[in-house]
This record gives C-alpha cells, sequence and structure tokens, in this order.
C-alpha cells in the first residue's frame, strides 16, 4: 500500500508506511520527471517508482525517514550533493561551499540536526556577526610577482582583517542555513525549520557606484589610446551596452548581426576555483536578450574581426581563436577575471581610483534612465527580471528627471505669473 502525490510541475511524492518499534512510519522518496511527458505517462512512471520503493522497504534497502539520523555536517553534505549540485549555478555551490566550510560546519557541525533550536541559531548568528574577517590574498613571501603601489594602496585602506563581518555577509551566513534547513523540512527530515524563530540580520542595501556623465566623457576620451583593441570593446560593451562581466567574456563575433547593428547576449563566462572557466547561462533568465548597438561599438567590432583575420592568416596554427570578441594575444578566451584586472590598472592611471568595471553597467543604466529613457527598455537591456528591479537599484538616477518635473512645475507659475502681468497692463 504506497501514496503517490503531485509537487510540482514535473515531481512527485511516492511513499510507503513501514511497522516499527515506534509504530507505523513513512518511506518516502521524490522523483523528477521530464517536462515532455504527460501528465498521464508521468503518473504511471510514478507508480512504477513505487512498487521499485515498496520492493525495497521489504528487502531493507529503504529505511523510514525517522531512522536517518543526520548531524549538521553530514546533512550539509547530502544537501550540496542531492539539491545544490544538480539544481543551482556552480557560483552558488561554490558560495555556499564557503559559508559551509568558514563559520557553519566549525560552529555547528558537530550537532545532530534535530537538536538545533532558535535560541541555539540565534547564538550562533550572533557569533558569525563577531567573528573576524578572513582574507583571502596571498602573503608577500607567495606572490609570484611584487604587487603594484596601487595595490598596495587599496590594501592599506581596507579594513582590518580583525574587523567584523558586514552585516550583509552575516545576512549570507543566516540565509545559507535557512535554505538548507528548509530543504530539510520538505525532505520530511525535519517537522519544522528552527531558523523561522530567528531574526534575519538587518543590511542596508549596497549602494551602487557609477561614472556621472561628464566622469564617463572623460573615461572614454582615455580610452581612445588604449592600443589593446580587445580591452577597449570590454570597457565600451560594458559601459554603451550595460554587459555583465560574464557576458563580456562569453561573446564571439558570432553573436553580432552585422546587418542589423545586433548583439545576441545568451552566455555568460564564469569561474570556480574546482572547474576553472565554463561557459553558462546568463544571470537571470531574462538575461538572455538581443539588444541594439551604437554605431561607435559596431566600429570596434569591425575593428576586431577585421584584426582576427589578419592575425589568424599571419600566425597561422599559433592562432587558437573562436571569434572571441576580447580575447589573449593568440585568440584563446581569456580568464574570466582579465578584464576586470585590466580594467582596475587603466581607472588607477587615468584619475579614476575605486571604479570598478561592474560600476561602468552601473553608469550605463544610471544615464539611460537619467535621460528619460523609458524604464521598461532599460530593464530588457540590462536583462533585469522586471522594471521594478531596474527601478529600485537605480532609484537615484531618476533624481535628475524629479528635478525636471519641478522644473515643469515651474513653468506653470511662470505662465501664471505673466497672465497677472498682462491682466495688469490692460487695466
Amino acid at each position: 500500500m504506497g501514496t503517490i502525490e503531485k509537487r510540482g510541475k514535473n515531481s512527485w511524492r511516492i511513499g510507503t508506511q513501514v511497522q516499527t518499534e515506534n509504530g507505523w512510519e513513512w518511506v518516502r522518496d521524490t522523483i523528477h520527471l521530464p517536462g515532455t511527458m504527460s501528465e498521464a505517462k508521468q503518473r504511471k512512471e510514478a507508480e512504477k517508482a513505487l512498487a521499485r520503493l515498496i520492493v525495497d522497504v521489504e528487502e531493507g534497502r529503504a529505511k523510514p525517514t525517522s531512522a536517518k539520523s543526520y548531524t549538521v555536517a553530514a546533512f550539509a553534505e547530502y544537501w550540496m550533493e542531492q539539491h545544490v549540485k544538480p539544481n543551482l549555478a556552480a557560483n552558488t555551490y561554490k558560495n555556499y561551499r564557503h559559508f559551509l566550510d568558514a563559520r557553519i560546519l566549525p560552529m555547528l557541525g558537530n550537532v545532530p540536526l534535530k537538536k538545533l533550536t532558535p535560541t541555539m541559531l540565534t547564538e550562533w548568528v550572533n557569533q558569525v556577526r563577531e567573528s573576524p574577517r578572513r582574507t583571502t590574498a596571498l602573503p608577500d613571501e607567495k606572490l609570484a610577482h611584487p604587487r603594484r603601489p596601487s595595490e598596495e594602496a587599496r590594501r592599506a585602506k581596507a579594513k582590518p582583517k580583525d574587523a567584523p563581518l558586514s552585516p550583509r555577509t552575516v545576512r549570507h551566513y543566516y540565509d545559507t542555513m535557512d535554505a538548507m534547513l528548509d530543504k530539510a523540512v520538505q525532505w520530511d527530515i525535519l517537522r519544522k525549520n528552527p531558523m523561522e524563530k530567528v531574526d534575519r540580520p538587518a543590511a542596508k542595501k549596497a549602494r551602487v557606484h557609477y561614472l556621472t556623465e561628464e566622469r564617463a566623457v572623460e573615461l572614454l576620451r582615455c580610452l581612445h589610446d588604449e592600443p589593446n583593441m580587445c580591452y577597449r570593446a570590454a570597457v565600451l560593451l560594458a559601459l554603451l551596452c550595460g554587459l555583465r562581466l560574464g557576458e563580456v567574456g562569453a561573446l564571439r563575433l558570432s553573436d553580432v548581426d552585422w546587418e542589423h547593428c545586433t548583439i545576441d547576449i545568451g552566455h555568460a563566462l564564469k569561474y570556480t576555483p574546482e572547474t576553472g572557466n565554463f561557459e553558462g547561462d546568463p544571470k537571470t533568465e531574462a538575461g538572455e536578450r538581443l539588444i541594439s548597438l551604437p554605431a561607435g561599438m559596431m566600429a570596434v567590432l569591425h575593428e576586431t574581426r577585421a584584426y582576427q583575420e589578419d592575425a589568424a592568416a599571419t600566425v597561422g596554427d599559433v592562432w587558437v581563436g573562436e571569434g572571441w570578441i576580447v580575447h589573449a594575444w593568440n585568440g584563446a578566451q581569456l580568464h574570466h577575471d582579465t578584464p576586470s584586472k585590466w580594467f582596475r590598472r587603466f581607472a588607477d592611471a587615468h584619475g579614476f581610483e575605486g571604479v570598478r568595471f561592474h560600476d561602468l553597467r552601473h553608469t550605463h543604466a544610471t544615464i539611460l534612465l537619467a535621460n528619460n529613457i523609458d524604464a521598461v527598455a532599460v530593464t530588457t537591456r540590462m536583462g533585469h527580471a522586471d522594471a521594478s528591479v531596474t527601478l529600485r537599484i537605480y532609484a537615484h538616477a531618476l533624481r535628475r528627471r524629479d528635478e525636471d518635473a519641478a522644473q515643469a512645475a515651474q513653468g506653470l507659475l511662470d505662465r501664471a505669473q505673466l497672465g497677472e502681468e498682462l491682466g495688469d497692463k490692460k487695466e
């Protein structure tokens, strides 16, 4: 005897009961089926899976949920392998791995999952809040090359290693634990998530950094003399088109529609220490988009195409390029972060200290909104899920439009005053 429940669009939960010393207990499993299957076909597959589960229970291969006794560390590994790794992005996996290894498992790893309480987790959050920062920077003696003066200056201005974590980082730890325990509830390992009774740490919204239009023009003038055409293209794709760093790194010349002056954003170059560079989907579904290119951007892309054709013909087998717009000297794909590191050096050398590559994307959106470009159009260009996201991130850009609104209102007063003066003259 068993049960079959439809749990989602293409997922089903199957279950059967077994008698134990504690009474009748459930043995359950969740199966995921291809979306191409009809619901009737999916149900038949679920019935087959249930039959196999019943046999496994009878032969002792499957046990009741209550028999699974996890510590936080054991369940964390199970969660990472069974849920995070197959379902979430590699960068998300990397971030969860960091939070687990840094301050979740060292502090709570040996605690039985079912012994976690709201008070215990509240104390843990406070421990995380008070714990000192950790640096991933290599010590000087392990560096292949000495640090540049600008990098040393940034390190000198950075917060000391013993400073507490930022509120946003503390919130990331909270969210990681909360997500993991939510899955334990969904899998019937816990009845309730104890994090529900733990206050989520407060954190201010990250401040958006951007260049004013005047400073953006200055940067473009400095960039005009940059001899490396690939780096020039990278900066222009971010500043004039609003692309993310990973989107820039994944672009090929074949993504350009040379006749209609558009470019297709369909991939992003990503990186984790375990995998190295790899191509994945953009950050969101809306990140897959087709955007129009200004004439100046098209001119740079034409130069890039001509250069690659000449270089490939000249160097022969040494050229290993596959049409990457931003590439190494031999046409190979660059490391994910290389354009960002180059831009930091360029910015420091030309009076734009502290400006990051991602700030160019922020600058693009800010200038568009400040110049009365429709928010929906900006949302599409930036690859955001909806206009509310765009307006929330770039609310500062609407300040100039608000000033224009005030001027329009003043126009009513000016016209009213003019009417009074004309009336006075008639009298």
